[in-house]
């Protein structure tokens, strides 16, 4: 069995409860948009909790295979204010995960951990097209 450093299981942790809390704040923003464009957008929300979801899944088992324990703790969460809010928070949400990412994919490496390295890449990939969608949805 792999063994994962204090600091490679920490930073993991971290971005567990990240995507714990992106679970909740896309299931969220599903349940409370409304407005003209609301259900398209609000599709997208949903669709987009299920994949954080999976992430969050993914990062617990890596985590648990690694020989730490999976946190339970859930990263602040924003909720609330019309669609044109939510999304904003949510892409910000999503900038802050790609950078977080980008660390943690460089750290992964430095330990010779290519299968984390992979997983937290292929979750990278997941965030920057989440963060393509709020561009494209704000027309930025």
């Amino acid at each position: 069995m792999p063994k994962g450093s204090k600091e490679l299981l920490q930073a993991l942790n971290n971005a567990l409860a990240d995507e714990l809390a992106a679970v909740i704040q896309y299931m969220y923003h599903h349940v409370m948009g409304r407005g003209l464009a609301s259900p398209a957008i609000l599709d997208l929300f949903k669709a987009t909790s299920i994949t954080e979801m999976k992430h969050a899944e993914a990062l617990a088992e890596r985590i648990d295979l690694l020989g730490g324990v999976p946190t339970i703790e859930i990263s602040p969460i924003k909720v609330g204010g019309d669609l044109t809010k939510m999304i904003r928070d949510d892409l910000a949400a999503e900038y802050r995960a790609i950078k977080m990412y980008k660390g943690h994919i460089k750290l992964a490496a430095k330990e010779d951990d290519p299968v984390t390295r992979r997983l937290l890449e292929e979750i990278l990939e997941d965030e920057e097209g989440h963060a393509n969608t709020w561009e494209t949805v704000l027309e930025k």
